[in-house]
């Protein structure tokens, strides 16, 4: 089985690229983790994406790259609704690797799930999509 995963490009600044920074390995283990929610969340026929971002600081001086230095960002999963609108972003934390669940505007901290629990992440999820619905 194939998923497709669509990748968000972010302008310097804004606040979704901001996620911490990673390495390479770990935000590959990462990415597979949130794979898992992800189809989950496709059999139930809830929309999401995987955002990977990259920061990238141009200009400096004494650099042979062309483009700088870059640094890769944790990525996380966004749900949303059929309006589009946020429902939960989903990420990976990089000491426990459990899944740390936010619903806004309901949740102001994240929710902590087990790593070995993806299904409780697409309950929350489903939780929240009902509870919009009404």
């Amino acid at each position: 089985m194939t998923i497709k995963r669509e990748k968000a490009v972010f302008i310097a600044g804004e606040t979704e690229a901001r996620g911490a920074p990673t390495t390479d390995a770990t935000a590959e283990r990462h990415d597979k983790v949130l794979a898992v929610v992800q189809r989950l969340l496709r059999e139930k026929g809830v929309r999401s994406y995987v955002v990977h971002a990259v920061t990238l600081k141009l200009g400096e001086t004494g650099d042979r790259w062309p483009l700088g230095r870059q640094t890769r960002r944790t990525p996380h999963l966004v749900a949303h609704d059929l309006d589009g609108r946020e429902v939960a972003k989903v990420t990976v934390g990089s000491r426990s690797g459990c899944y740390l669940v936010s619903l806004p505007p309901v949740e102001l901290m994240p929710q902590l799930v087990n790593a070995d629990q993806p299904h409780a992440v697409m309950d929350l999820i489903l939780a929240a999509l009902s509870k919009e619905a009404k």
